[in-house]
């Protein structure tokens, strides 16, 4: 089964670099207003356009980037004017399919297994109930993750994520091992193809560093002899 589609998130602050006809190309800053759905199963995004250019430009070589939750991501893409209810806006549609700069800290590689967060929703009283009460149930959510490093992970899940910076318990099975260590969600994400998506940044990458990154660069190196 193919992967879902990555693509920024509603209102997230993105770079677009468009070249035009004459001149150097020009690195510009926008934001996501809304994300449309087409029946061929791509998502056009709709973005405002960038302060000081004519909102009636077509664009047929320029370049969509944007933070990944555990890393960045960069397609070529083409633009074209459109109009909605709140005013003029552009309209990105992929040239090709994204792909992942590697920019961070950690190795990473794109992979199947489950994982279990484990959490407790925080309430007014919860905050109040005293140590010796009984304290509330912890929260379960089953998921699948696709995106693995020895720092992080992000994963799909059949409902709605925890919220952003809530403390969870990450267990992810690899080769029938589980493996589990605190982490702090830090970011929602929307796939095309519909369901919830949760980036989680691991609190002790030293926990199970190495045994994760044994796993990533397994899958790195048999992705690369496939090619």
């Amino acid at each position: 089964m193919a992967p879902p589609e990555l693509h920024p998130a509603v209102l997230q602050s993105v770079a677009l670099t468009v070249r035009p006809t004459s001149g150097a190309p020009l690195a510009l800053q926008t934001k996501v207003l809304d994300l449309e759905p087409q029946p061929d199963g791509s998502t056009t995004l709709v973005v405002a356009p960038p302060p000081g250019l004519d909102p009636r430009e077509h664009h047929f070589d320029a370049t969509l980037a944007w933070t990944y939750p555990l890393g960045r991501m960069e397609c070529t893409v083409r633009t074209r004017p459109g109009r909605r209810a709140y005013g003029d806006v552009w309209l990105v549609c992929a040239n090709a399919p994204a792909t992942r700069l590697q920019e961070r800290a950690y190795f990473r590689a794109r992979l199947t297994v489950p994982v279990l967060l484990t959490w407790t929703e925080a309430t007014e009283e919860t905050e109040e109930t005293e140590e010796t009460e009984e304290q509330p149930e912890p929260v379960e959510l089953h998921g699948v993750v696709v995106d693995l490093s020895e720092g992080g992970l992000l994963a799909t899940v059949p409902s709605r994520p925890p919220a952003l910076g809530t403390r969870v318990e990450a267990t992810v099975r690899v080769d029938g091992e589980n493996l589990t260590q605190p982490a702090t969600v830090v970011r929602h994400v929307a796939f095309a193809s519909g369901g919830h998506g949760v980036a989680v940044a691991f609190a002790e990458p030293r926990r199970h560093g190495d045994r994760l990154r044994a796993v990533v660069f397994a899958v790195e190196r048999r992705r690369r002899s496939r090619t």
